[in-house]
């Protein structure tokens, strides 16, 4: 046994000297201690234990480090996890480095680092079916934690320190509803503000920070890129919020009081939130609906959630809370009011140019934001409107203040009235519809012979539908009535000479299709 202690350690020693790439096995029944600066090029698979203490700086240039369920990453305490420890670096210049921590948040059990220091500008990233734990310190040196669905817990019996961090180095929780969470432990009002310098990205930074002044708790924190109706399913939200949502819990549902900061990118700001900012609130998801409040701005301040200066321009807010829960919703959002509509559509025509072709012209002398235009249509046997087309913006990259013109010509040989509206939609989902135009049939309709003794027919071409033949005297007396599909012929022999008008009428929709004057001689 001790020979197999003897090598292992002797390995580490050496691979301060080489670039020697064997990796590096402690069984579970080994044991290793390492001292001053060591260098380990290699994996590395724990499952014994490896201690050290805090003069020691283990540099870490491998592809994964692996910890299973039995490691033990002991520092110089009695207990081996209630010391300083030793710092533990991961600076791999090949690609992301991969750590199987070991560690189960929901249990509390399993092996943790005493100290993690990230110093790989490609990052590391949490292995499948492993989460992390950092007992003392994590120090974001250079690059990000990629939590890939797995969660990240610092301190241990106090919430620890997490130091470095800057809208360009921090946890990513991931962009997507569920994902993991950054853990600290046992928050008090004695820590002051704990900071969760998370992001959904590996460029979108979006930290929150707590005070909690209850009996010690865990609380955790992640962040992702949208804003849903029911805080998880429903509609996506625009305009009037900031494109993220917060999931902040504690250990238990104790009510003392929490004081959250939440801080965003400015550019993550939908149009109308962002016009209408000095209103903005923190906004929590509660009885199945988003808070609306009034006449607030919850503390509005540049963000400064930050150990570095800030490259990105940041907002941050702060509320206080009676208890978070063990799993809340926040977003920010606002309560003003704006403008902010994609088109201004001053004119809209349509009517028909042929026996099966309509067209449509529009236009707009202000588009904001503005992506596409989209045709909709209802025929007067359907109940609702179809998309039939769509029409590219014409304002450079949404946004115009000019006079702007539009055409859409539509394939449409329905014998019935057609109506059609213009669906006006902008880059984040926001739309406006214009008003409806009402275009019918193009009725080709003959009257022979005429004049005529009494007797003439009637052939309508562009309608199959059946109309209603009228024929009124100049007193507007209706002399004759009967219904007719394409053609009929219509008898007023019984009438005396002169002028009458023949009015055809769908039978359906009572609207008018045609008219003409009839004139009967002798």
């Amino acid at each position: 046994m001790k020979g197999s202690l003897l090598i292992l350690f002797c390995f580490l020693l050496l691979s301060t000297t080489t670039s020697a790439q064997q990796p590096v096995y402690i069984p579970a029944d080994g044991k290793v201690w390492s001292f001053g600066n060591v260098a380990v090029f290699g994996d590395i698979t724990n499952e014994g234990l490896l201690g050290s203490n805090p003069a020691t700086l283990l540099y870490f240039l491998g592809k994964q480090w692996t910890n299973t369920y039995t490691a033990i990453l002991s520092d110089e305490s009695a207990s081996g996890t209630d010391g300083t420890g030793g710092i533990f670096r991961f600076a791999g210049t090949s690609g992301q480095q991969i750590i199987a921590g070991g560690y189960n948040v929901a249990s509390k059990t399993g092996p943790s680092f005493p100290n993690i220091e990230i110093s790989n500008g490609n990052g590391v990233v949490l292995a499948d079916l492993n989460d992390l734990k950092v007992r003392n310190n994590l120090n974001l040196a250079n690059g990000h934690v990629f939590l890939n669905g797995w969660n990240l817990m610092v301190g241990h019996n106090t919430p620890g320190t997490i130091t470095g961090y800057s809208d360009k180095r921090y946890i990513v929780t991931g962009a997507d509803i569920a994902g993991g969470f950054l853990y600290r432990s046992k928050l008090t009002s004695a820590a002051g503000q704990v900071i969760f310098p998370v992001g959904t990205s590996a460029t979108n930074y979006a930290p929150a920070g707590v005070v909690y002044e209850g009996t010690a708790e865990d609380f955790k924190v992640r962040v992702f890129d949208r804003v849903l109706q029911y805080a998880v399913s429903g509609d996506m939200l625009y305009d009037s919020v900031v494109y993220k949502t917060w999931n902040i819990g504690q250990e238990t549902n104790s009510t003392g009081l929490t004081a959250l900061t939440l801080q965003h990118l400015n550019a993550d700001e939908g149009p109308e939130y962002s016009v209408n900012r000095a209103n903005s609130y923190i906004s929590r998801f509660s009885y199945g609906a988003w808070e609306v409040r009034k006449s607030v701005n919850d503390n509005m301040q540049t963000g400064t959630i930050t150990t570095q200066p800030m490259q990105e321009a940041a907002t941050m807010h702060s509320r206080g809370f009676a208890g978070l829960g063990t799993d809340a919703y926040f977003i920010k959002m606002t309560t003003g009011t704006a403008s902010y509509l994609p088109v201004d559509i001053v004119y809209f025509n349509a009517y028909r140019v042929s026996y099966a072709l309509v067209d449509l012209l529009w236009t707009t002398t202000r588009e904001t934001n503005n992506s596409v235009f989209e045709i909709e249509r209802m025929l007067d046997n359907e109940t609702e409107f179809k998309k039939v087309g769509t029409v590219d913006t014409k304002a450079p990259g949404g946004y115009s203040t000019s006079k702007l013109d539009y055409y859409f010509q539509d394939i449409n040989d329905y014998d019935g009235w057609s109506y059609y509206r213009i669906r006006a939609v902008s880059t984040t989902g926001r739309y406006v519809y214009s008003d409806v135009r009402e275009v019918g049939p193009l009725v080709q309709a003959k009257v022979f012979p005429n004049p005529n003794q009494g007797q003439f027919k009637v052939k309508v071409r562009g309608i199959r539908t059946p109309l209603i033949v009228q024929v009124f005297d100049t007193w507007g007396q209706q002399v004759r009535k009967l219904e007719m599909t394409g053609e009929t012929e219509v008898q007023i022999k019984d009438m005396p000479k002169g002028t009458y008008v023949l009015v055809l009428t769908h039978k359906e929709s009572k609207k008018q299709a045609y008219v003409t004057k009839v004139v009967v001689i002798e």
